[in-house]
């Protein structure tokens, strides 16, 4: 009877060890699934919004204080009237937490403001009226990186009044082994201007005519 309760518990305990090492594998299966969407959700947005920047759009880079252990903090991106940062901030544990927020000089009413200045004074001065919306937690390293297509080298930091050609971002998780690089080429855009001649309507009902009125110029997107 001895010998039998011993190998049953001997037979318990390799069960237990068997299904511990299979949850266990199965939850760094699932994290690890988890991180890979938040790194493909968040190169898809960052993407998205350095390609679709409209016409006249700036980015430049900042460093908060001491950059709170970092070469630089971040990016802002936009035009007068609309701003994007992209912000990296220091957590109590000491990893970081890649976070976003815009602002609109339209939300406002002050038309007269950039947006960029703006919003580079708030993110700068860790403004607490912000409002940010979580990226990603835990992260250990976050790196920018910039380059234009007349230079060879990468710079740190980019406050060029022109886009450069290619963005590099990369990070690195608190539980990584290694960093995750994202490479962004950035478009050139500028406006082109397009003379729009207007037209009138002449007497007799007739229309289609056209008139005296002088051309009005759009700047309209354009590559």
């Amino acid at each position: 009877m001895v010998i039998t309760v011993v190998i049953l518990l001997l037979l318990a305990g390799m069960v237990f060890v068997l299904m511990t090492g299979i949850l266990q594998s199965a939850s760094t299966l699932q994290d690890n699934q988890y991180r890979g969407d938040q790194l493909t959700a968040l190169y898809d947005y960052i993407k998205q919004k350095l390609t679709m920047m409209p016409a006249r759009s700036t980015i430049a880079s900042y460093a908060r204080g001491d950059g709170e252990g970092l070469v630089q903090n971040g990016i802002i991106f936009g035009n007068t009237n609309l701003a994007t940062a992209i912000d990296g901030k220091i957590q109590p544990n000491g990893l970081y937490q890649l976070r976003m927020t815009s602002f609109a000089t339209s939300e406002n009413g002050q038309q007269s403001q950039d947006a960029r200045v703006t919003l580079t004074q708030s993110v700068t001065t860790d403004d607490p009226t912000l409002s940010w919306t979580t990226l990603i937690k835990d992260v250990k390293t976050l790196n920018w990186k910039f380059q234009d297509s007349a230079l060879v080298q990468w710079d740190t930091a980019w406050t060029a009044s022109a886009v450069p050609n290619l963005v590099e971002f990369d990070l690195q998780g608190g539980g990584d082994r290694l960093p995750t690089t994202m490479d962004f080429w950035v478009p050139k855009i500028n406006p082109i201007t397009v003379n729009i001649q207007s037209n009138s309507t002449s007497g007799g009902g007739t229309t289609g005519t056209r008139g005296n009125n002088p051309p009005r110029n759009r700047s309209i997107p354009g590559n």
